[in-house]
C-alpha cells in the first residue's frame, strides 16, 4: 500500500504539487496569524489586546478563503485522477482501499504543505511584524513567538480541511464503476457535498446573526469592525454553494454571447460550462479575493461617508498600507496561488482534449485563443460574483447607517479582477502552448 501511495504520489507529480502549493501558502498565513496570537498571549496586557483584536480579523478573513480553496483543490485533485483509481479497480485494488488510499494521500499533502508552511513563515515574521506595528509604541522591541505548538495546531486545521474537502471525492472515487469513470471522469452535474452545505449552513447564519445586530449608532470604530466581516460571510456564502451558483453564473452571461462568434469562442464556452470541478477550482478563489478586497474598502469607504455627515468634516479615507497588507494579505496570497495552481493542475489533463482538437484541424494558434477565451470566462464569472458580494454587502452597510447608498469601490475591484486575470492567463495559456509542442500521435496513444 505505502508503494502504491508513494509510486501514485510521484506518477501525478504535477497534479500534487498544485495541491501542494496550496497547502505551503495556507500554512504560511496560518503560521503569521498563530504567531501573532502567541506573541500577544506571551507578554500580555496592550499588546495582546491589540493583536488580539488584529489577530481575529486576521484569522476569520483568512479561515473564510483557506476552507474555500482546500476544499475546491482537494476536490479537484482527486477529480482529476478519477481515470487512474478506475484502472486500479480493473487490476484488483478493493474501492474501500481505492478511497483510503485517496485520504492518505491528502493527509500527506496536508502535514507537509502546512509544515512547509510554518517554516517558510518563521524568518518572514520578524520584518512583517516590525513593519506592520511600526506606528505602535508599545509593540516596539518586543519579543516575537512562533512554537512548535502552533505550527502543529496549524498543520492540523490545514490537514483536516483538505481531508473533509476531498472526503465526497474520494469516496466517489473508490464507489464509481470503472467502466462508468473511464467513460466519463467528471460528472455533468453539479452536486453539493455535505461539507460544503455545513460550510454554507455556517456562514448563512453567521451572515444573518451580524446583519441583525449592525447598530448604525454605535460608535464608528465598532460599527467599521463588525460590519468589515459581512462581504467575506456573503462570499462564503457563495463559495459554498458555488456548485450550484458557479455553473448558473458562467451560463447566463456567456449566453448573451453567440457561439457564433468564433470557433475559438464556442470551445472555450463550452468547456468551461462542462468541466464544472475545474471551472469551479478556478473561479473559487478570485471571487473570494475580489469579494474580500472591494468589501473591506466599500465598508471604509462607506463608513468614511457616514463620518463625514455625523461630523461635519471631511472623515477621509483613511485605509493604511500595513492594515491592508495584514489583513488581505493572506487572503490574496491564498487566492493567487490557489487560482493558478488549479489552471496549472488541470493542464497535463487538457493535453489529449488538445490533441484532438488538433487532429480534426484545428491549429495551435485557435487553441491558444481557446485557452485565453476560457481565461477570460473564469474571470468574468468571478468578477460577477465578487462584485454581487461586494454590493450587497455594501447595501447593507449603507443601509445600516442610513445612507442612500454604499460607496462602492470599483477600482479596487479592477485591480483585483486585472490580476486574477493575469495569473489565469499565464496559468492557463503556458501549459497550453508548452502541450502543443507535444506530438499528437503520442499524446493520444498514452491514456
Amino acid at each position: 500500500m505505502i508503494r502504491l501511495i508513494v509510486s501514485d504520489l510521484i506518477a501525478h507529480a504535477r497534479i500534487w504539487l498544485g495541491v501542494v502549493a496550496v497547502t505551503i501558502a495556507t500554512g504560511f498565513v496560518g503560521a503569521v496569524a498563530a504567531a501573532l496570537l502567541e506573541t500577544g498571549a506571551f507578554h500580555g496586557g496592550e499588546v495582546e489586546e491589540g493583536l488580539a483584536s488584529t489577530s481575529s480579523a486576521v484569522i476569520m478573513f483568512t479561515a473564510v478563503t483557506a476552507l474555500i480553496v482546500l476544499s475546491s483543490t482537494a476536490t479537484l485533485t482527486v477529480s482529476l485522477q478519477v481515470r487512474s483509481y478506475a484502472l486500479w479497480q480493473l487490476v484488483g485494488v478493493r474501492p474501500a482501499l481505492v478511497s483510503a488510499i485517496v485520504l492518505v494521500q491528502l493527509g500527506i499533502v496536508g502535514v507537509v504543505g502546512g509544515l512547509l508552511g510554518s517554516l517558510l513563515a518563521l524568518p518572514v515574521f520578524p520584518a512583517l511584524f516590525v513593519w506592520v506595528f511600526r506606528e505602535w509604541s508599545e509593540m516596539q522591541g518586543i519579543s516575537l513567538h512562533l512554537g512548535l505548538g502552533s505550527a502543529w495546531v496549524v498543520t492540523a486545521a490545514i490537514t483536516l480541511t483538505v481531508l473533509f474537502g476531498g472526503l465526497r471525492s474520494a469516496r466517489r472515487a473508490g464507489r464509481t464503476p470503472p467502466i462508468e469513470a473511464l467513460r466519463d471522469p467528471e460528472p455533468s452535474q453539479a452536486r453539493t457535498g455535505w461539507f460544503r452545505v455545513l460550510l454554507g449552513i455556517a456562514a448563512l447564519g453567521g451572515m444573518i446573526a451580524l446583519v441583525l445586530n449592525l447598530d448604525g449608532s454605535a460608535p464608528m470604530s465598532t460599527f467599521s469592525g463588525q460590519a468589515v466581516l459581512l462581504t467575506p460571510l456573503i462570499a462564503a456564502v457563495l463559495a459554498a454553494t458555488g456548485p450550484i451558483v458557479f455553473p448558473l453564473v458562467l451560463r447566463g452571461w456567456t449566453a448573451l454571447i453567440s457561439a457564433r462568434v468564433s470557433a475559438t469562442w464556442f470551445l472555450a464556452r463550452n468547456s468551461a460550462r462542462y468541466r464544472l470541478s475545474r471551472s469551479s477550482a478556478a473561479i473559487s478563489p478570485l471571487m473570494v479575493a475580489i469579494a474580500l478586497t472591494g468589501g473591506l474598502y466599500t465598508t471604509v469607504a462607506t463608513t468614511a461617508a457616514a463620518q463625514t455627515l455625523r461630523t461635519g468634516a471631511d472623515a477621509g479615507f483613511d485605509l493604511a498600507p500595513e492594515g491592508v497588507v495584514i489583513l488581505l494579505g493572506g487572503p490574496l496570497l491564498l487566492s493567487a496561488v490557489a487560482s493558478a495552481a488549479t489552471v496549472f493542475m488541470s493542464g497535463h489533463a487538457r493535453e489529449r482534449e488538445f490533441a484532438l482538437i488538433q487532429a480534426v484541424g484545428s491549429t495551435p494558434p485557435s487553441i491558444v485563443l481557446t485557452a485565453i477565451w476560457e481565461a477570460v470566462a473564469y474571470t468574468v464569472t468571478a468578477v460577477i460574483l465578487g462584485s454581487a458580494a461586494t454590493i450587497i454587502g455594501g447595501v447593507v452597510v449603507a443601509d445600516a447607517l442610513e445612507l442612500p447608498g454604499p460607496s462602492i469601490s470599483f477600482p479596487a475591484l479592477g485591480v483585483i479582477a486585472g490580476g486574477g486575470l493575469i495569473l489565469l492567463l499565464a496559468a492557463t495559456v503556458m501549459p497550453t502552448a508548452a502541450a502543443l509542442r507535444t506530438e499528437i500521435p503520442r499524446t493520444l496513444a498514452v491514456e
